[in-house]
């Protein structure tokens, strides 16, 4: 940027500067106070000092030297308690407490006018570098940068002040006495880019501060720092399961969401909002060029950026990926198997959005190259360092850590193609780009170059853009790289805390299951009460940290089945499986009580949290997890302010009414057969590659909840409707398999049936016929029967099993626990499988495997296989394939789906 550019915008930063200056110092008087009247916290003293110097050193640039004055004796003060470091007697905290006297003397120096005229000279504390993509990179120059452009009109602005480079870290030193946080607590942040090394002897201590927030540069806007608000995402969709799954994720990550289903629509939302994402569905590609337009235009308008991202549920040729790429997408996502895929592929663009800025290391022995280089990247927001001598490039390698290496080949003592030889011995380096920049002729060279491990070739004299352009794509791709090579971490170590989109992609899980709505367990939505005006009184560096130990006490107190996670900006989910409605209000309170008597703040400044508490148990559930969240947090905002309680639970609908709505949709699905059924894999724990799934029924209603077979069948019973249900279910099945038949495939399928069906006289007839009406070979289904129902009607129950036996139909027993009653079912029913009861694949302990062990041999014994439902967990599987189990089935091999592909063959070894 051009110096009158920065004198232009001179008086207003300064004046802004020079109003903070009050303030400032009395924030400085708070910490001295808390610091002198507390416990004696080094760090605390450290950072404190080094923010004094610093307001001193600004102070002195805007004509306060009073003020500064002041600010250096503090400082100095402080100095002689930390260098060396030991513990201040009551003299020394007499006289921290005089010079804070001193501090509290008013400046009554005038305010910078902020009409002055813009024909000063420029201080450069930092400069605005071009703007990339419409963003503006502020870049911080190093030490002295100024004296190298000995001609330029600004060679007479002073030096960066050296205290504002950002310290090195320094370990806290303990004391006889426990450490109190300070009031002024602030967060851990980027330090400022530094792009010259702090020469060794301006190190004075081995001390290492910890990072803390820099003083506001005087030639940049002096704004306040506010909460940002949610993301906001337009989703152009299509109301398919893949669409409400995205959306649920997102929502999950605390992301505002808009889904929209016209591009009229679209359009509207973009005229009210500019949003962070656009989202758009494979059925909207033939208007890609309309929606790219519209973003263009909101992004031209915003300072922020607008992603755009595009799915194709089909495989596309290269003109429909060349239209998406002209319209300004960021991300055109082929075919997506699932909701994790896009969120996987928006992560690494939010990645991409916020990353840090550009590391780059220049090696040239040639000061003035080295100089070139540096100074273009640096105006576009990179990082650099600048290595003249090849022999120290090694020891710098761990200090800078550089996304890549700009090299010369040509240098005394160690050329380019021996220095990255070097290099590509360190593993931590074996893939970090190394582009060579340099005026060598010889093509051999160039390619001996590449050879010894460079990744490209760039020749001198190399115009800025084309360098700009080489660099950014060369770290952008590495970078992508290294994302896509580490495994995401399910939990987070350091705090138990989950992720948001996992635990609403366990909570679908869960809500998948044919127990879903009789189970124990629920969804907690916890909220920090009067959020707000907390914020407000500590400040918002201070509140994330406090949200943060929030976070870790609450980590602390939930139960090994438990998942946490952070959901918006100051709420939290906590999925619970196995506690029953009651246990969940206890566990709430238990929580609640703990947050209560914990201090978040100092002995001098205590800060007391309450949290609040909405409570969604899946006996309530609203059928999909969206639906459940929204539960427990509507429950959670009919909590009255004040309320000692501070807990609420999601009201049951009325058991009548609700039933009624459910009869209903059932005589609706009869009558225009849109129940559907969803397949899940039932795999061999030995080898085996047959293909067998269970078929599950399922019901969505108009208002997109999901009713799993749990309820359908007692709603079914009680309205005398069960048998016709299960004549739909066992007609839809046998047209699953005659349709795989076709296709050449052998498909088993395991379905239930109602003891009213098992019971009916007439059922097994009904059954020989559909069985010829479909061609399909009976040994290809396999009907569950309940072991609670078959001991009911045991005489019933043996015909039938015999019956079946004669047409070649396969049976299971389900249910199936040791004992008496077990034993006589098996020694009377003729089966061919055997599937567990579920509280063998919880978490069996000992006693309950030992007990396995014996159920699995006597199945074995009569010839009968093994199936293990709801397995969940890899731990499990082992666990039971060492039981003798021969197969599972349960979320840990796939979630239940519509679709009936499912690699066997992979699953079986």
């Amino acid at each position: 940027m051009q110096a009158r550019e920065l004198t232009s915008r001179r008086p207003r930063s300064r004046a802004a500067f020079v109003n903070q200056i009050p303030a400032r110092a009395g924030d400085l008087r708070l910490r001295g106070e808390q610091l002198r009247q507390g416990y004696w916290d080094i760090n605390a003293a450290l950072l404190l000092a080094e923010d004094a110097e610093a307001l001193a050193s600004n102070c002195h640039l805007l004509d306060r030297a009073a003020v500064a004055n002041r600010l250096e004796e503090f400082a100095e003060c402080l100095w002689t308690l930390l260098d060396p470091p030991r513990m201040p007697d009551s003299q020394a905290l007499d006289e921290i407490g005089r010079q804070l006297e001193a501090l509290a003397e008013g400046d009554d120096s005038p305010i910078l006018d902020t009409t002055a005229g813009n024909d000063e000279p420029a201080t450069l504390f930092g400069y605005a570098a071009a703007e990339a993509n419409g963003f503006p990179l502020l870049v911080r120059p190093p030490k002295d940068y100024w004296r190298r452009f000995a001609s330029s009109p600004i060679a007479s602005a002073p030096s960066v002040p050296e205290t504002l480079a950002q310290p090195a870290h320094v370990p806290t030193i303990h004391t006889d006495k426990p450490v109190e946080p300070t009031a002024d607590i602030r967060p851990a942040i980027e330090p400022v880019p530094v792009v010259a090394p702090v020469p060794e002897a301006a190190t004075p201590v081995a001390l290492r501060p910890t990072a803390r927030d820099p003083e506001p540069e005087l030639d940049a806007e002096i704004e306040v720092e506010t909460d940002p608000a949610p993301r906001k995402v337009f989703h152009l969709a299509d109301g398919a399961d893949l669409s409400k799954a995205i959306d649920l994720q997102l929502r999950a990550q605390g992301n505002e969401i808009e889904s929209l289903g016209t591009v009229d629509a679209l359009k509207e939302a973009m005229h009210r909002a500019t949003p962070s994402l656009v989202l758009l569905e494979g059925t909207f590609q033939e208007a890609i060029e309309e929606i790219g337009a519209l973003v263009r235009a909101a992004r031209s308008r915003s300072r922020k950026r607008v992603l755009l991202v595009a799915l194709s549920e089909e495989k596309t040729d290269l003109a429909a990926r060349l239209r998406a790429m002209r319209a300004g997408c960021d991300a055109f996502i082929v075919q997506p198997g699932n909701a994790d895929d896009v969120m996987g592929r928006l992560r690494e663009l939010n990645a991409a959005e916020h990353a840090d800025p550009f590391r780059i290391m220049i090696v040239e022995d040639d000061r003035s190259q080295a100089l070139f280089a540096e100074s273009i990247l640096r105006k576009n927001g990179m990082q650099t360092l600048a290595v003249n001598d090849a022999s120290v490039v090694l020891d710098k390698l761990d200090e800078f850590r550089p996304d890549l290496i700009l090299m010369d080949l040509n240098m005394p003592v160690c050329d380019g193609m021996e220095l990255t030889a070097l290099i590509r011995e360190r593993e931590a380096y074996i893939s970090t780009p190394i582009v060579f920049l340099s005026g060598e002729g010889d093509t051999e060279k160039h390619f001996e170059a590449l050879s010894a491990g460079g990744d490209d070739f760039l020749s001198k004299p190399i115009a800025p853009r084309h360098l700009i352009s080489a660099v950014t794509s060369r770290v952008r791709r590495a970078r992508q790289l290294e994302r896509r090579r580490r495994a995401p971490s399910a939990r987070e170590a350091s705090k138990g805390v989950h992720d948001s989109a996992q635990l609403a992609r366990r909570l679908t899980e869960m809500l998948s299951m044919e127990d879903a709505a009789t189970r124990k367990g629920g969804l907690m939505y916890l909220e920090l009460a009067d959020a707000e005006a907390c914020e407000d009184r500590v400040g918002h560096s201070a509140f994330r940290i406090l949200l943060d130990r929030l976070t870790m006490l609450l980590a602390a107190h939930i139960g090994n089945g438990d998942m946490l996670a952070r959901c918006g900006e100051h709420g939290f989910l906590l999925l619970n499986p196995d506690l029953t409605t009651q246990a969940l209000e206890d566990h709430a309170k238990a929580l609640r009580a703990c947050v209560a008597v914990e201090s978040f703040g100092t002995t001098k400044v205590p800060q007391e949290l309450k949290i609040q508490v909405g409570i969604c148990p899946f006996s309530v559930a609203a059928g999909d997890a969206k639906a459940m969240i929204d539960a427990a947090e509507n429950a959670l905002r009919t909590v009255p302010a004040g309320d000692t309680a501070g807990i609420a639970l999601v009201a049951p609908v009325a058991s009548e009414e609700q039933a009624g709505v459910l009869v209903a949709a059932i005589r609706k699905a009869l009558d225009d057969s849109s129940f559907r059924v969803v397949f899940q894999p039932i795999v061999s724990l030995h080898g085996e590659e047959e293909e067998q799934f269970q078929a599950l029924l399922r019901l969505s209603n108009d208002d997109g909840r999901v009713y799993a077979a749990a309820e359908l069948v007692p709603a079914a019973e009680e309205a005398g409707l069960i048998s016709d249900v299960d004549r739909w279910m066992f007609d839809s099945c046998l047209g699953t398999i005659a349709d795989h038949l076709r296709d050449g495939r052998n498909l088993r399928l395991f379905l239930s049936l109602s003891a009213s069906s098992v019971l009916d006289p007439d059922r097994v007839e009904w059954i020989r016929n559909a069985l010829d009406t479909h061609r399909v070979p009976a040994a290809l289904i396999s009907i569950e029967i309940r072991l609670a129902d078959a001991a009911g009607s045991l005489s019933a129950y043996i015909r039938f099993a015999m019956a079946m036996k004669q047409l070649g139909v396969s049976l299971t027993l389900s249910g199936l626990e040791a004992g008496m009653l077990g034993t006589e079912m098996l020694l009377n029913l003729p089966v061919d499988f055997i599937k567990l009861s579920p509280r063998y694949t919880a978490d069996p302990d000992d006693s309950l495997r030992s007990e396995l062990r014996e159920l699995v041999k006597l199945a074995h014994a009569g010839g009968r296989r093994v199936i293990a439902p709801r397995v969940e967990e890899a731990r499990v599987a082992a666990s039971l394939w060492a039981s003798g189990i021969d197969l599972i089935q349960g979320n840990f091999v796939r979630q239940a789906t519509r679709d009936t592909s499912y690699d066997f063959q992979m699953a079986g070894n």
